[in-house]
């Protein structure tokens, strides 16, 4: 029984080793990294081969992740929640940040608050699950529509006509292009009083296994606070936990359409 599972567990780190940045492996630089005799690698190889775990480039004799290999990940990916995955990321966040984090999901031409952490803060931003906000108006907003095709963005100006919700909103659709290109520029959105006033808030995209965006995370506070002089560490919390949480999900960054204009 322990040499079995001794097999098994050598198995998984063989395929462990298939990453974006090593694609395709030969047999001798798995036996290398695995420190073991290049005779078993190959039996292992076989042995993924044969259950189409693992294909063979013929021209550079490398091996790279099959089909199985592919329809396990998916359905996995399928069967994990965002707001599973993000809840240890919103706790994180508002321990270090000590503002509330929220956590959004797209739903029509808005989107909707799934899972908040509130500040410990006395004076604090609270909010409750299933509360909505424009998608052209706010962080969370924002850092998913910068991210939805083209057409999609047309639609929504056509539909809401960026009706001015408050001080702040972004009303006219050349400052809203230029809004969204910049955000997927720089990987973050920001608000200032769009919404509701003084509440301020930055937010980071959230992107599935497919590379479609599907939430954003947020953190909420006062102006002085959010713009204050932790301004560059909000921002790269709320970057990081998107990218953390997108990984988790199955987000490979080198997918690459993101960051650039939308298709």
């Amino acid at each position: 029984m322990t040499r079995s599972i001794g097999a098994v567990e050598k198995a998984v780190d063989i395929l462990y080793l298939f990453t974006s940045e090593h694609p395709e492996l030969s047999a001798l630089e798995i036996a290398e990294k695995l420190g073991m005799p290049l005779s078993s690698a190959y039996k292992y190889l076989q042995a993924f081969l044969n259950k189409q775990f693992l294909l063979k480039n013929e021209k550079t004799n490398k091996f790279y992740l099959g089909l199985n290999a592919l329809k396990l990940g998916l359905l996995a990916a399928e069967k994990t929640s965002v707001i599973e995955v993000a809840s240890a990321y919103l706790e994180s966040m508002v321990a270090r940040s000590h503002e509330t984090a929220v956590l959004t999901v797209p739903d029509g031409l808005q989107v909707v608050c799934v899972d908040v952490r509130h500040s410990p803060r006395a004076w604090r931003i609270t909010t409750n699950k299933g509360a909505t906000l424009p998608l052209y108006a706010g962080a969370p907003g924002k850092a998913v529509l910068a991210f939805k095709e083209r057409a999609f963005i047309d639609r929504l100006i056509e539909i809401t006509g960026l009706l001015k919700l408050n001080k702040n909103t972004i009303t006219g659709v050349e400052q809203l292009y230029a809004e969204l290109a910049a955000i997927r520029r720089e990987g973050f959105s920001k608000s200032d009083s769009e919404c509701i006033c003084d509440i301020c808030s930055v937010g980071a995209p959230i992107f599935d296994h497919k590379g479609d965006v599907i939430a954003s995370v947020a953190v909420a506070g006062s102006s002085d606070r959010i713009f204050g002089e932790n301004h560059q560490m909000l921002i790269q919390l709320v970057k990081e936990s998107a990218r953390g949480i997108s990984a988790e999900l199955g987000y490979v960054e080198s997918q690459g359409k993101h960051f650039d204009e939308p298709a």
